[in-house]
């Protein structure tokens, strides 16, 4: 029985005609009237505005019908090769790798930039902008088919002012980079940066427990300040650089401790600092690192050790006052002998001293009565009530 299909394309879709499964027409919007004489004609619609002509059999559906690739856009790109994709001059996105494109040539104006990854590595300034602008840098914007696996396309590479950065490529150092942003295509290929600070920094080491040569146990604070000259050699010869310096004055600091013994480290204080940096200066010379000012924060010491010191401490200092006060006492004896060796052979002097000591005495009393006048009070008959 002989029939008709009718079947109505949007503006913004066309239709594959299929008869018995094999592809023979491609429909254009409007009305369209197909005969099925035996009922083995079949249609399948696609939206251009989705962009991407992507049906299983894409590739062999392009290839075995002239009408189709009138229709179609195709592009295949190298295995060395990375895709900017833009439709009416935006980006769309990254095409991966060795990956084949078919496109609806009336979605819009297309047109894909190829880049050479092999021989341009780093993106140009212009590039990353338009890619980051576009929100393009992540795993599932990639365009790139089920065979491929998604990855982000671009390495941000970011050194902050004071640093300097080194840039790993499968591993091998291959560039050093100043202060500023960076990208990179890491298709195929490990992407890695390190960064080192410049400054001076200051290292703090923790309070360790250290037993001194007189088998004391105490805790010693510890700064230093370093700073990074040579990133190169400093990377290349250590994989955690702060880590390496800070077990490296722990075990310096514990040298100097223990050739020492407490009462000498608490008479030089200076000598902890100043040994620990002659021990480690030329280690960290060698993996590119300037050791600065070293210094001992504080001494803690256990309870029972403080205790006992206090009672040194405290010892020490009443010997300190008594020794004092015995001088003292013995210069005022030598002044008194003095004194009175002078009233000795003076009686008129003898006689001030008496008046000057009956007056203080008159300071402290309510009356004072004299008998005999001036020849009893000079003679020393003096009655107080």
């Amino acid at each position: 029985m002989m029939f008709r299909k009718t079947i109505k394309i949007a503006e913004n879709e066309r239709a594959l005609v299929f008869k018995n499964q094999q592809l023979t027409d491609v429909l254009m919007p409007g009305t369209h009237k197909v005969w099925d004489i035996s009922d083995d004609v079949s249609f399948q619609i696609f939206d251009i505005d989705a962009l991407y002509f992507s049906p299983v059999s894409g590739e062999r559906l392009y290839q075995s019908n002239a009408a189709l690739r009138d229709q179609i856009t195709h592009e295949k790109l190298d295995d060395t090769e990375v895709g900017l994709l833009f439709v009416n001059d935006m980006l769309r996105g990254v095409v991966a790798p060795g990956e084949r494109l078919f496109l609806w040539k009336e979605a819009g104006d297309i047109r894909v930039e190829r880049i050479d990854i092999s021989t341009q590595l780093q993106l140009n300034e212009q590039t990353l902008f338009l890619v980051n602008k576009a929100g393009a840098n992540t795993a599932t914007r990639l365009i790139r088919s089920a065979e491929t696996v998604a990855i982000k396309p671009i390495m941000n590479a970011v050194v902050k002012n004071n640093h300097v950065g080194l840039l790993y490529v499968d591993g091998k150092l291959v560039e050093t980079l100043e202060p500023g942003q960076y990208g990179y295509w890491q298709f195929n290929r490990d992407v890695t940066l390190k960064t080192f600070d410049t400054r001076t920094l200051i290292l703090e080491i923790a309070g360790q427990e250290i037993m001194t040569k007189d088998r004391v146990s105490l805790r010693i604070n510890l700064t230093a300040s370093l700073r990074v000259i040579d990133a190169k050699t400093a990377a290349s010869n250590v994989e955690k650089l702060e880590d390496y310096v800070y077990k490296l004055l722990q075990l310096a600091l514990r040298e100097a401790i223990g050739t020492k013994t407490l009462d000498d480290l608490l008479l030089d204080k200076l000598y902890v600092g100043e040994t620990v940096k002659e021990l480690v200066t030329e280690q960290l010379a060698d993996i590119g690192v300037a050791l600065g000012n070293v210094g001992m924060k504080d001494i803690i010491l256990p309870g029972d050790i403080k205790g006992i010191l206090n009672q040194v401490v405290e010892a020490q200092k009443s010997a300190e006052a008594n020794v004092i006060k015995r001088r003292e006492e013995t210069a005022a004896t030598r002044s008194l002998h003095n004194t009175a060796k002078v009233m000795e052979n003076n009686p008129t002097l003898m006689r001030l001293k008496e008046l000057e000591a009956l007056e203080k005495v008159a300071e402290k009393i309510d009356s004072l009565t004299v008998y005999g006048g001036l020849d009893g009070l000079m003679q020393g008959v003096v009655k107080i009530t």
